[in-house]
Formats: C-alpha cells, structure tokens, sequence
C-alpha cells in the first residue's frame, strides 16, 4: 500500500525567536532550511510592524524574497489576523505579491459575543469576493477566541467558497474544547491545519516540543489525511503560553479529568518547556535559540516518526 501524501510545511514560529533576536538569521536563511528539511513549503506569520518575519515592507524587498521562494521551487501560506476588509484586502495583495496560496486570519473584534460573531461574519461576507478575486482563499483559525464549533457555525453563515478554515491542533484547549471535537466541526471547511502539542502547566496552555505533548497528533493528522487534507504546516510552539477562556457557544466544557486537560508537573527540561522565556530572552537570547532549536529538533524527529506510524509520507 502507498503512503499518503502529506505537504508539511515549515512555520515561522518554530524559529521565532531566532528571527527575532540573531539578527544574522533572516527569511532567507529560514526558506534555505525549509529547503534542507524537505519541507514543501512555509507558513509566513506577517503580524507586526515591517511585515514581522518577512523582515520587511518595502516593495524591493517583497519582490526579492518572492524570488527566493520562486527560486528554491517553494510554496508559501501567509497569516497575519483581524477581519476589518481593509486589512484582509492589503495583505490579500501581499500574498499575491509572495505568490500565497492561502491567507491565515483570526478576529481581533471584542465586546459582547453575538457582536464579536456578528462583526466576524459581515467582516467575511465582505472579503469572499475580493479572496476570490484575488485567487487566494482566506482562512479563519479556531485561534484563541472561537471554539471549532463557532468557527464552523460562522464559515456556515459566510458560505463562500474562498472562506475556509484553518485547523490548529492545539488552540481549542485553550476554551476547553475537546480538540477532536473541533476538529469534527470544522472539517467540512478546513484548508489547512498547524500542528502543534501541548501540555497543561503552571494553571495555563503551554506549548511542547511537537509529539511530547498530550494532543492526538497522530490521529488527528489520520483524520485529515483520511479527509483529503494534506497541507499543514509544522508549527513547533516551544515556551508558548495561554491561559483559559470561558466557553461561549453553548455546549459544555470539556471532561476536566480527561488526560487532555490533566495538569503536569513541570518537568524542569528547558528545552520542553522555559518558564518566563521573555525574561530569559533579555538575560541571555543566544541561550534561548539554543533551545528553541533543541525543541524544533526534538519535535521533527517525534512527527517524522509519528507519520511513519499512520503511513503518511513528505510530498
């Protein structure tokens, strides 16, 4: 039997901390090592001034590096977040400009919910057309604001067909969502996934090394193999850390005894889990790339294994 195809992307995150403190270390160097990883392609978190990880927002310099991408047979995924059509239409035209094949977003409205749902929706409604246009799908994240359930419920009322979903592993948790149970709401409109582990530590979501964790990594990439979805991007999210929300979508939290939401003890590895990364960050930022690249070794090793597991195979 031949293996499933899966197009693992490499995401900006994994080394966010590199790219943001070793000034040696640029885009250009990160797509030379999606390059060396066998990744297809990257994952281009674009929050923040200058475009954040693209390293910049002069024209010049968004052409030079869609050159590289174009040069190293590259595919690429920009994200950045907020709905307000004026924003999603700017970076509607970046992507364009990076030769994107999708545009991550999540709502940054707040206030009561049915005014956060309803700004979200008409937000969407809006910028369907101009995606379509464009040629490049937007896709919401169940991010740490909306359940899968509410995601699913919105993309139902947007129903448009270049509005999607993009599947997070992990930040369901976060308003104690069972993340199979996201998963199983937001399949029908899902895009694209990031995959990502977890642990509960410290009263909080914390992130792990990749295959550390607690989340069903392997049977949810299962699911979305089995669905036809093979584009995820591998989002090593070492020394994140979020705490939890209410649920608002009217169905209960999840089992709080599941092994899910099971507090740990901090096992003291700092390459597992760093508390107070940012403190250390200003004490010694070469010690904590250090670690973020131990994690993001780890972690590579752990999926690669756990694809072989399910019989999936790098495209």
């Amino acid at each position: 039997m031949s293996a499933t195809p899966i197009r693992l992307f490499l995401h900006t995150y994994s080394f966010r901390f590199r790219l943001m403190h070793d000034p040696a270390f640029t885009i250009i160097d990160l797509l030379d090592r999606c390059v060396a990883d066998g990744n297809p392609g990257i994952g281009l978190n674009v929050n923040g001034p200058g475009y954040r990880f693209l390293g910049g927002d002069d024209p010049a310099h968004i052409a030079m590096v869609a050159d590289a991408i174009r040069a190293r047979g590259l595919e690429i995924d920009v994200e950045t977040s907020g709905t307000d059509p004026v924003h999603l239409t700017r970076l509607l035209d970046l992507a364009e400009r990076l030769g994107a094949g999708h545009l991550r977003t999540y709502t940054r409205h707040e206030g009561e919910r049915a005014h956060v749902l309803d700004a979200t929706i008409a937000d969407l409604v809006e910028i369907g057309p101009v995606a379509e246009d464009r040629g490049i799908p937007v896709l919401l994240e169940n991010h740490e604001e909306f359940t899968g359930v509410e995601v699913a419920r919105i993309l139902e009322r947007v129903d448009h067909p270049f509005v999607g979903a993009l599947y997070d592993y992990g930040n369901s948790m976060m308003l104690r969502e069972d993340p199979l149970e996201a998963l199983d709401a937001m399949l029908p409109w899902t895009r694209k996934a990031h995959l990502k582990d977890h642990v509960v530590m410290h009263g909080m979501v914390c992130g792990a090394p990749s295959g550390e964790g607690v989340l069903p990594i392997a049977e949810i990439t299962r699911r979305l193999l089995d669905a036809g979805m093979g584009r995820i991007a591998f989002e090593n999210v070492w020394s994140y850390t979020c705490g939890f929300r209410p649920r608002e979508d009217g169905l209960p939290e999840a089992d709080p005894s599941s092994p899910i939401f099971a507090p740990w003890e901090d096992p003291g590895d700092p390459a597992f889990f760093l508390p107070d990364v940012q403190a250390e960050v200003g004490r010694d930022p070469a010690r904590v790339i250090a670690l973020e690249e131990e994690s993001y070794r780890r972690a590579q090793a752990r999926v690669d294994a756990m694809l072989a597991e399910i019989g999936a195979d790098r495209a």
